[in-house]
C-alpha cells in the first residue's frame, strides 16, 4: 500500500478525522441557519416597502436620485402635515367620519412606504459623502458574508483535533522510533504527512467559504458583485480599490494562507514537544492571546503569523475614527494596513512556515532522535523565538412578585414606603440620584461610586418594592483615548443596599465569544440612546428613541418588540405597555402573548396610568381631561374645561386651564 494512502487512511478513519470534518460542517451550516441575524434587521422587516425605492436608484449616484430624493421627501413630509390636518378637523369635529376617511385614505397609501424610504435615505446620506466609490445595493447579503472580522472558533477546533494527532499519536504510541528504521520512514513520511495536512486544509477552507457564499446567496442574494467595496459601511474608509465579490475572493485567499501556517504551526509545536495537551494549548493561546490582548482592534493586523489572514477583512479597512461621547473628541479606534505593509507580513510568515516546515523534517531524521544533554533545551529555544513573532508587543489587555406602574414621564423619580429616590441637579448643570429618608427627611447619595469621573449614572430610575434600579455608563481611559466601554443596570436592595448587576453589555467591542451572534453599529448606537427602562419578573425593557428592546435576565436574548416614530409617552403595568402611535391613539402591547391592540377611541397626546385607570387629555373632547377604567374600557370625564397639562399625586389632581391659564387642583373622589 502506498504510504500517502497509509497516512490518509490513519488521519481520515482511525483517528476519525471524516467525523470531524462532518460535524463541523453540520454545525456551521446549523449555526449559520439558527443564529444569522441580518446586519439591518429593518431592511428585512420592511422588505417591500425597501425594495419599491431601492429598484428606483440602485446603482451609482447621480442628479437624478438626488431629485429624486428630494421630491420623495418633500411628498412624504406634505403628506403628513395634510394627515395631520385631518386628524386635527376630525377630532375637533369639524369633518364627520366619512369625510375623514376619504380624505385620509389616499394620504395613507402614500406614507405605507415611508418606513423603507427612511432605510433608503439613511443609504443615500452614507453614499453621497464619497458617491465615486459607493453605490446604491441591498447590503444585508454582502455585509454578512465579508464585513466582520470575527474569529471562526469552530473552524479552529476543527483544525487543531485534525492536526494535533498526526505526529502526536505517535510520539505517544512510542512509534516514531520505529519508523525511523523503515526505508521510507522518518523525513519522507513526515513529508507525506504535511503534504496530506496541507490538502485536506485547502479543501476544507475552500468548502467552508463556499458553505457561506452558498448560505447568504440563498438567504439574502449576492447581486451586484461588481459594485465598490466602500459600498458597505464596514469598509467605508478604504482606500482599497476591490469589489465586493473581489474583496471576499481575497479574504478566502488569506483565510487559505492563514490556515495553511496554524496547521504548520500545530505540527511544528506538536513535534517539538510530543504532548497533546501542551500542543492545543499553546496553538490556542498564540490565536487568541492577540486577537483579544490589543487595546486597539487593529493591532492583531500588524503581527505575523496566521490570526490576521485567518481574520483578514481588517486588511481592506482603514483609519477609523469614533466621537468621545464625554469630551467630544475624536477617538482613533483603526489604523488602515497598507499595501506594503501586508507584503512584508506575508514574506514574514511565508518565511517562518517554511522554517516551521523545515524544522519538522531535521526533527523527523535519526540524528534528531539522539539523545544528547546539551540538546534537551534546544525545542524550548526554538520555541520561544516562535513566540517572539507571534506575540510581539502583545499586551492582555427583577425580582418576582407584583410589579410598581411605570410611567416614563415619571422616570426620573420613585419611592416607596421608606424612601423618596429622584434625581436632582446640582450646580455646574451635574446631575446624581439621591434618596430621602421619609421619616426624618435626611438627604443621602443613592449612587456609591469612587470613581466619578469614570462613571455617568443616566438620569432615571425604576422601583418594584424595596428593590430599587438605576442605569450607568463606565467609561475606559487610556493614554490615546477615552471612551464609553460598559453599560449597566443595577438593582439595590434598601433593605441593606447591597447593589447587584441585573444587566451589562460592552459597548467597544463587536467579538463575541463564538462566532455565531453578530452586533452592529446600529444596536451599539441603540444602547448609547437609552433613556428609560424598566422590569418585569423575567425580561428588562429598554427604552430608545424610536423603539423598545425586550432583554431576557437569564439568556440575555434580545428582540425589538416595538417602533414608534416618536417618542411621545409610554406607561407599564407588570404585563403590559401603553404606549401613543404616530396617529395619536394608545396602543396596548401584551408582553407575555406578544399581541397588540388599539384602545377604541382613546386620543390623546399625553396620559398617566395609574393601578386601574388610565388618565389622559382627550382629544376628541377639546383636551378635556378623561380616565378610561382598563378592566372594562368604560370611560368618564374629570373635568369640563379644556386641559393644557395636568400631573397628579396620590389625593389631587393638578391641572392649567386652557382658558385662563391657571393652575387648578382637584381631590379625588
Amino acid at each position: 500500500m502506498p504510504l500517502w494512502i497509509c497516512e490518509m487512511k490513519k488521519m481520515h478513519l482511525y483517528q476519525k478525522g471524516l467525523v470531524y470534518i462532518g460535524l463541523f460542517f453540520i454545525f456551521s451550516l446549523s449555526s449559520m441557519i439558527l443564529f444569522d441575524k441580518p446586519a439591518n434587521l429593518d431592511i428585512e422587516l420592511n422588505a417591500s416597502q425597501y425594495a419599491f425605492y431601492l429598484n428606483q436608484v440602485k446603482g451609482a449616484y447621480s442628479e437624478e436620485s438626488e431629485h429624486f430624493f428630494a421630491n420623495e421627501s418633500a411628498k412624504i413630509s406634505e403628506t403628513k402635515v395634510k394627515l395631520k390636518e385631518a386628524s386635527d378637523d376630525f377630532y375637533d369635529g369639524n369633518i364627520n367620519e366619512s369625510e375623514y376617511i376619504l380624505i385620509s385614505t389616499p394620504l395613507e397609501e402614500i406614507l405605507q412606504y415611508e418606513k423603507g424610504y427612511k432605510i433608503i435615505y439613511d443609504q443615500f446620506i452614507y453614499i453621497r459623502e464619497e458617491p465615486e466609490q459607493r453605490y446604491f445595493l441591498y447590503t444585508n447579503g454582502w455585509d454578512g458574508l465579508i464585513s466582520n472580522d470575527n474569529l471562526d472558533f469552530l473552524y479552529i477546533l476543527l483544525l487543531l483535533v485534525l492536526v494535533t494527532p498526526v505526529f502526536c499519536f505517535e510520539f505517544e504510541s512510542k512509534m516514531n522510533s520505529l519508523n525511523l528504521t523503515v526505508k521510507k520512514g522518518g523525513r519522507n513520511q513526515a513529508l507525506y504527512k504535511i503534504g496530506l495536512i496541507c490538502i485536506t486544509v485547502v479543501m476544507l477552507c475552500l468548502l467552508h467559504a463556499g458553505l457561506k457564499f452558498g448560505f447568504y446567496w440563498l438567504k439574502y442574494g449576492l447581486e451586484n458583485g461588481n459594485y465598490p467595496l466602500q459600498s458597505l459601511s464596514y469598509f467605508a474608509t478604504s482606500t482599497k480599490s476591490s469589489t465586493l465579490l473581489e474583496t471576499f475572493l481575497w479574504l478566502t485567499a488569506c483565510k487559505l494562507f492563514g490556515s495553511l501556517c496554524l496547521a504548520i504551526l500545530i505540527m511544528f509545536v506538536s513535534v517539538l514537544f510530543k504532548k497533546y495537551a501542551f500542543t492545543l494549548f499553546t496553538c490556542t493561546a498564540l490565536i487568541l492571546l492577540p486577537y483579544y490582548g490589543f487595546r486597539l482592534e487593529s493591532s492583531k493586523y500588524f503581527l505575523p503569523g496566521p490570526l490576521g489572514f485567518m481574520v483578514s477583512s481588517g486588511y481592506f479597512r482603514g483609519n477609523e475614527y469614533v466621537r468621545n461621547m464625554v469630551n467630544g473628541q475624536m477617538i482613533f479606534v483603526f489604523k488602515e494596513v497598507s499595501t506594503m505593509l501586508w507584503l512584508y507580513l506575508f514574506v514574514i510568515t511565508l518565511c517562518l512556515c517554511i522554517g516551521m516546515s523545515l524544522a519538522i523534517l531535521i526533527r523527523s531524521t535519526n540524528k534528531w532522535c539522539e539523545i544528547r544533554p546539551r540538546f534537551r533545551l534546544r525545542p524550548l529555544h526554538l520555541m520561544l523565538v516562535i513566540c517572539v513573532f507571534f506575540l510581539s508587543a502583545c499586551t492582555p489587555n427583577t425580582r418576582a412578585g407584583e410589579s410598581n406602574i411605570y410611567n416614563y414621564s415619571f422616570r426620573q423619580s420613585y419611592e416607596n414606603e421608606y424612601y423618596h429616590f429622584y434625581v436632582e441637579e446640582s450646580e455646574g448643570n451635574e446631575t446624581r440620584i439621591v434618596f430621602e429618608v421619609k421619616q426624618t427627611g435626611d438627604k443621602q447619595h443613592f449612587v456609591r461610586n469612587p470613581m466619578t469621573s469614570l462613571t455617568r449614572v443616566e438620569k432615571t430610575v425604576f422601583g418594584n418594592g424595596s428593590y430599587v434600579y438605576y442605569m450607568k455608563y463606565n467609561s475606559d481611559k487610556s493614554e490615546i483615548r477615552e471612551q464609553m466601554n460598559r453599560l449597566s443596570i443595577i438593582e439595590v436592595n434598601t433593605d441593606t443596599f447591597d447593589e447587584k448587576i441585573v444587566f451589562e453589555k460592552n459597548l467597544n467591542t463587536v467579538k463575541t465569544s463564538i462566532n455565531l451572534f453578530k452586533s452592529n453599529n446600529k444596536e451599539m448606537a441603540f444602547f448609547h440612546s437609552v433613556s428609560g427602562f424598566f422590569l418585569d419578573e423575567e425580561n428588562i425593557y429598554l427604552v430608545g428613541h424610536d423603539e423598545i428592546r425586550r432583554v431576557h435576565q437569564s439568556t440575555g436574548k434580545m428582540s425589538v418588540i416595538i417602533r414608534f416614530s416618536v417618542l411621545r409617552h409610554l406607561a407599564f403595568d407588570g404585563q403590559t405597555i401603553y404606549y401613543i402611535d404616530e396617529k395619536s391613539q394608545v396602543v396596548k402591547y401584551d408582553t407575555r402573548t406578544d399581541i397588540e391592540e388599539v384602545i377604541p377611541d382613546l386620543v390623546t397626546q399625553y396620559f398617566i396610568l395609574t393601578n386601574n385607570e388610565i388618565i389622559f387629555l382627550n382629544r376628541k373632547d377639546k383636551q378635556k381631561i378623561y380616565a378610561m377604567n382598563v378592566s372594562d374600557s368604560t370611560f368618564r370625564r374629570i373635568t369640563d374645561v379644556p386641559v393644557l397639562e395636568f400631573y397628579f399625586d396620590e389625593q389631587s389632581i393638578f391641572y392649567v386651564s386652557k382658558d385662563d391659564l391657571k393652575q387648578y387642583r382637584l381631590d379625588w373622589a
